[in-house]
């Protein structure tokens, strides 16, 4: 083999590693995946709302993927159930999550045009700006919490379930906010189903440290059902593992009703002439215990 053919064959090699190292690369490889993402959906257009270019169609199709069907949303109850939930708690995110991880910190600005310009109408869907939140908490990027916290600042009654969804969201980034600093909030909050969530969070986690603050919370609430929620919160901290009352034992209806956090059960009985006690054990008798009913500021997905 002459010297020239051992330089050409040297040289085709090394084209072939440029290649193939080019192929790999990380710059290429986002290429193929934007482009396959594209393809799952080409006819989508993004709506006006979400900005122009390819980063907007990319989320737009996202939405279209993820969207509950036509089926799913015919009927006005289940299309409202979905609506509140998806909103508040997210709903499904298979192709949003993909399309977050391919567009990275170039997505935040879609995500936040989609929050500001989409307009929200009442019992309307696909609601945008739910969809807008989940990719935000997917991204989970300083820049998207800053977002999600200036939402926080829009208590505009048509958005409340928008605002709720950017308060869940928060409460469930990690070292957005301790417990204790969340029972905190419950005095200054005025929205009653954005209450009833911080309080499931601090139920949830049942923090010593959140006690004082509780207590606090519950010396200025004024409504009897939030005042019982509080009690409850305080009660479930102080007996682990044991029922509780969420209504401080009044029992207007006749029944002493009981929650078992731990358990993720509830039951009743009569009241005694001696009144509800505050808490009670675990029944022996599983039967006695039932799924508890579903949170007011929670609805059941409609999916």
């Amino acid at each position: 083999m002459n010297i020239r053919t051992i330089l050409i064959l040297a040289a085709l090699a090394g084209a072939g590693a440029y290649v193939y190292v080019d192929y790999n690369s990380a710059e290429s490889k986002l290429a193929r995946e934007m482009k396959e993402i594209e393809q799952l959906s080409p006819d989508t257009q993004a709506p006006e709302c979400f900005g122009k270019g390819t980063n907007a169609k990319l989320f737009a199709i996202a939405v279209e993927r993820d969207r509950h069907t036509n089926a799913e949303v015919d009927n006005d109850t289940a299309r409202k159930g979905i609506i509140k939930h998806d909103c508040i708690r997210g709903g499904n995110t298979a192709s949003l999550q993909r399309v977050v991880k391919a567009l990275g910190a170039q997505g935040v600005p879609v995500y936040s045009r989609v929050l500001e310009s989409c307009p929200v109408v009442k019992d309307e869907y696909p609601v945008y700006a739910c969809f807008a939140l989940d990719a935000l908490k997917v991204d989970g990027s300083k820049e998207s919490v800053a977002v999600l916290e200036k939402e926080l600042t829009n208590k505009d009654k048509s958005r409340r379930n928008i605002y709720e969804g950017a308060l869940y969201r928060l409460m469930n980034t990690q070292g957005w906010a301790s417990t204790a600093q969340l029972a905190d909030r419950v005095p200054t909050e005025s929205e009653w189903e954005a209450k009833e969530l911080i309080m499931e969070h601090v139920r949830n986690h049942r923090d010593p440290s959140a006690k004082p603050n509780l207590e606090k919370a519950y010396a200025a609430e004024t409504d009897q059902q939030e005042k019982g929620l509080i009690r409850a919160a305080i009660l479930e901290i102080d007996n682990p593992g044991k029922c509780v009352v969420t209504d401080e034992g009044r029992a207007e209806n006749g029944l002493c009703r009981y929650s078992c956090h731990d358990q993720n059960k509830w039951f009743n009985f009569p009241k005694p002439k001696t009144g509800c006690p505050l808490v009670q054990d675990v029944p022996a008798d599983k039967a006695a215990a039932q799924t508890p009913p579903v949170n007011a500021a929670s609805p059941v997905s409609g999916k």
